[in-house]
């Protein structure tokens, strides 16, 4: 796990500069980790755990605000915690009918996506203009589309680490699960950030 922990790092700091091959690295990483997940045991710890406390736990702000730090992700940048009852409902489900493997998977997915775009910037010999968008403020809107799906997903996937840390609170074995749900969900939002800045130099190129 240190090994993988120290790759996600590399990538993040390679996509965070505007580098293709930085999210190809995490979309690559994210499904080995997501491949030594255990979801069975996923499924029968949530499906027979106190449901309300599943559902009324926070996570640890102080301690994801740590991962992201080690990640190479400033901190101040992590949205605030809200109680969304409607959305751990939600991710608890999904969560006990599936395991965790299958979110880190959708994940990497989405990154691969974030890279391919990136890519196609770096053909177009974009890449300088992109990584200076990466460190600007993005436009709240645009003809150049949103990512208004995306922020969504993120939301949804930090619901799912949150159910997962509650979790490691009762039971031991859940704490590298936990880790693993946040790493994702950091991931994630990561390369949300890289979509909202592909949109943010579309809407600069074009004006």
């Amino acid at each position: 796990m240190v090994e993988l922990r120290r790759q996600l790092k590399e990538g993040m700091g390679k996509m965070q500069l505007g580098q293709s091959d930085g999210a190809k690295q995490l979309a690559t990483v994210l499904r080995v980790y997501a491949s030594t997940v255990d979801n069975t045991l996923v499924r029968t710890t949530l499906a027979k755990a106190n449901r309300q406390r599943l559902l009324t736990i926070e996570m640890n702000h102080g301690e994801l605000a740590r991962q992201a730090e080690e990640l190479g992700i400033n901190p101040s940048r992590l949205p605030p915690h809200a109680l969304d009852r409607v959305g751990r409902e939600a991710a608890l489900d999904q969560l006990i009918a599936e395991g965790l493997s299958p979110m880190m998977l959708r994940v990497a997915d989405y990154v691969d996506g974030v890279g391919a775009k990136m890519a196609q910037l770096e053909r177009d010999g974009h890449a300088r203009p992109l990584q200076v968008s990466l460190r600007q403020p993005i436009p709240s809107s645009s003809d150049c589309g949103d990512c208004a799906r995306e922020a969504d997903q993120v939301s949804g996937a930090v619901q799912m680490a949150t159910v997962a840390c509650a979790a490691a609170a009762a039971f031991p074995p859940f704490a590298e699960l936990c880790v693993a749900a946040s790493l994702a969900y950091l991931t994630f939002l990561a390369a949300y950030a890289v979509c909202l800045a592909i949109i943010g130099f579309c809407t600069a190129y074009h004006q």
